[in-house]
């Protein structure tokens, strides 16, 4: 072979080795560019409405904001000028009932979030059937949860006394199911009336091992507050639930999602629409008990991290 012929094969392999990385580098560039750009169809306009603007409602935004970075998240308060309706929201995320109501009034099919939405408060507004496009992630804690609480806090929990008024009853089919699925017999009373409250209290719990706090404000309220523990107490039993506000005034221990929660339990039903549910619990929660009412009822100084990390461990099993 002669020296022109090695060099011209010299050149063609040459040549053959820059077409192919110049072909590399434009397949990378390409799928670079797909990737964006994916990233970039995937990405979604939040619309959030809050009653107003609270230290709550900041805490719920800010996780929220750091949970879906690809996201934009706008914010509108129902106490300023109507949104931009020039805003083409995929979803609109609401905080309490008031901005629930507002939205859905508005006849709008935009996909719609309710948070900060108790059934309690359900039952009294207008909303007497959700449409399809709007799914609530109730405000009040989880049944299966409460019962399951109530367990790891008393290990020979048999029977739970259940006290609801005759105005709300919806929510018993949740905690019948959840107290068969944890074999624990409830024991349901129906308030007729304000005045009979200790005596019906006395023979619920008579037959009970804990008083199960029922998200039912016609009796769990500032009002009846005291009768309800001082009752409770006097016969050796303690309340659990039915908020976190009730822990600081003498209920044992209750279940509840922070704002933090929320937004968590918001992200993860975005990224997970596949359920045809309309009502959800908050899929993160935490643990609150008070820690005098424990001493003083001679239970342990309940660890809240562990119990909720122990839920959280039952949940992920089932």
């Amino acid at each position: 072979m002669t020296d022109r012929h090695k060099e011209c094969r010299h050149e063609q392999y040459l040549g053959a080795r820059i077409r192919a990385l110049a072909m590399r580098f434009a397949c990378h560039i390409l799928l670079l560019w797909l990737s964006s750009l994916a990233m970039y169809s995937q990405a979604a306009t939040l619309m959030v409405i809050v009653p107003s603007p609270t230290a709550l409602t900041e805490e719920f935004v800010d996780e929220l904001t750091r949970e879906r970075t690809g996201d934009k998240i706008l914010v509108h308060s129902l106490d300023t000028e109507p949104p931009n309706m020039a805003v083409n929201a995929d979803v609109i995320i609401t905080m309490g009932v008031a901005s629930l109501e507002r939205q859905l009034a508005k006849g709008s099919s935009t996909p719609v979030i309710a948070t900060y939405v108790s059934q309690s408060s359900l039952n009294e507004s207008a909303l007497k059937e959700l449409p399809r496009h709007a799914r609530v992630i109730l405000a009040n804690p989880k049944p299966e949860r409460q019962l399951r609480l109530a367990k790891l806090l008393i290990p020979r929990l048999r029977t739970a006394a259940l006290l609801h008024s005759s105005v709300d009853t919806d929510q018993l089919s949740h905690w019948i199911r959840a107290a068969d699925s944890n074999d624990v017999k409830l024991n349901i009373a129906e308030l007729a009336a304000p005045e009979d409250l200790a005596r019906t209290l006395v023979s619920t719990l008579d037959r009970s091992d804990v008083l199960m706090g029922l998200d039912d404000r016609s009796i769990f309220n500032a009002d009846n507050l005291k009768t309800i523990l001082l009752t409770s107490y006097t016969r050796d039993r303690v309340l659990i639930g039915p908020s976190a506000p009730f822990i600081a005034a003498g209920s044992l221990s209750t279940t509840f999602s922070s704002p933090a929660d929320m937004a968590r339990s918001v992200d993860y039903l975005l990224d997970n629409p596949a359920s045809d549910a309309r009502l959800e619990y908050p899929r993160f929660f935490s643990v609150l008990s008070n820690q005098q009412v424990a001493r003083s009822m001679g239970f342990a100084p309940p660890d809240d991290a562990a119990l909720a990390a122990e839920l959280v461990r039952v949940e992920d099993t089932q």
